[in-house]
């Protein structure tokens, strides 16, 4: 999913609570844009380090979002810290990556991605099953078997 940017900052982190907990799935990727890489985009000089000590909002006023329907582009960080709580309040394993750019050359990939996991046992399945049987009746079934 790459659509967090587009929402509410608080609706983004609503949503990830949501799709971890009703929908459960075994795994969700998730990509965002790193501000931090937008000086590269934009071709402006990165903050230097006194005015990275000085706060946050030195970053967000040398750099403009990539998208003016964006209402948020989180940091590393903040990426980091959204995607290590939501894993940890729903039971999820989490790995990050990232597309364009690299890692450990700052500042980091242009796009960031967390990739979350879920471990499933044999009575999440059973349970989920059951689940689907008692939300919705069958009113058609295809038989492929020829006759």
């Amino acid at each position: 999913m790459q659509v967090i940017e587009h929402m509410d900052e608080d609706q983004a982190c609503l949503f990830g609570d949501v799709a971890l907990s009703r929908f459960c799935p075994k795994i969700l990727i998730v990509s965002t844009p790193n501000f931090e890489y937008n000086v590269v985009l934009q071709k402006s000089n990165p903050p230097t380090q006194e005015q990275e000590e000085l706060d946050g909002q030195t970053l967000l006023q040398s750099c403009k979002f990539r998208n003016n329907d964006h209402k948020f582009e989180w940091t590393r960080e903040q990426f980091n810290q959204w995607a290590s709580d939501l894993a940890a309040r729903h039971n999820y394993n989490l790995e990050f990556s990232g597309v364009g750019g690299f890692a450990d050359v700052e500042p980091g990939f242009a796009s960031q991605i967390a990739v979350f996991k879920r471990e499933w046992s044999h009575e999440d399945e059973v349970q989920t099953l059951t689940d689907i049987d008692s939300h919705y009746n069958v009113i058609w079934e295809w038989n492929s078997k020829k006759k």
